[in-house]
């Protein structure tokens, strides 16, 4: 292997890095009513590990950082399943004994909707981004679920010029949305903190502030982006038969980091980001992940 001084990645992944317990039930407990497991399995989770996931399948250089992991069961297991990965490094995945690596239970009913149970995370320590590994790549990617260490990498990452794609940056006095270039929120998270809010207006807000591309994603109705130039681009939605609608949001996002790596203008951006979150949520499983040869497909 070449020296650490000589690797580029395409994009550094910089977040969450889980296992997630996927669990299928016909519909959710509740305290009058038990549930039964139709089938359960685990794969790789967390934001960072699923964006990664899904670029690499395409041929992207990626490499993981964002929390330390056990040396128990559960990550002895993640980093079996990463090594399948032959795109996705990881060498700045940081393991420590006597930690608990995070971890999530996911209830997944019929209708695709899943419901999130998380063990450990607040309470895991997290691997700050230097200089000198951010240079490292192309493009980071990033999201808010974290505490300050997520702002950090951002700006961190500005001041190195290199661009930021971030994920659910609503807030437009959060310190994460200047140190972005390309912003990707879903509408369901705007209405839960926003519920009355013009959608159109808020993202003309965020962009204002950032002059950030803003992207929405709508679910089965597309997603809508607005561009350097302010204008509103709206991008249909693919129709499949809706199995899983998990993990959809971080597909659609490493959509869009595909194709600002090809320099693509939005549109064209947005509309391979739907194809591949269209594929997604038409099958149970992100792994093996959407193929780049079936998201060519479904847009050609």
């Amino acid at each position: 292997m070449l020296p650490d001084r000589t690797v580029r990645f395409d994009v550094m992944c910089y977040g969450t890095i889980s296992l997630d317990n996927i669990i299928r039930v016909p519909y959710l407990p509740s305290p009058k009513r038990d549930t039964q497991v139709i089938r359960e399995h685990y794969q790789p989770g967390g934001e960072a590990v699923n964006v990664g996931v899904a670029l690499a399948a395409w041929g992207g250089e990626v490499a993981l950082i964002g929390n330390v992991i056990g040396e128990d069961e559960y990550g002895k297991q993640l980093i079996t399943a990463l090594h399948k990965h032959p795109g996705v490094d990881l060498r700045y995945v940081s393991r420590i004994p006597n930690l608990r690596t995070p971890f999530r239970r996911v209830l997944v009913t019929p209708d695709g909707e899943r419901s999130v149970i998380g063990f450990w995370f607040d309470e895991t320590p997290k691997v700050p981004l230097t200089v000198d590994v951010i240079k490292r790549a192309r493009v980071l990617s990033v999201d808010v679920y974290g505490k300050d260490e997520r702002n950090r990498a951002a700006c961190l990452a500005r001041d190195s010029s290199r661009p930021v794609v971030a994920a659910d940056v609503i807030w437009p006095e959060h310190p994460m949305l200047p140190c972005s270039n390309i912003v990707v929120n879903s509408l369901d998270y705007v209405l839960e903190h926003f519920p009355a809010i013009d959608v159109r207006e808020h993202m003309r807000t965020l962009h204002r502030v950032s002059n950030a591309t803003v992207i929405t994603t709508l679910g089965s109705d597309g997603s809508i982006g607005i561009g350097s130039d302010g204008a509103f681009i709206e991008s249909a939605a693919f129709p499949v038969a809706v199995i899983d609608t998990s993990l959809a949001g971080e597909v659609y996002k490493a959509g869009i980091i595909h194709g600002f790596l090809r320099s693509w203008p939005l549109d064209r951006m947005m509309r391979f980001a739907n194809a591949a979150a269209a594929l997604k949520c038409s099958r149970e499983l992100l792994y093996p992940p959407v193929s780049l040869s079936d998201v060519e497909r479904m847009i050609s």
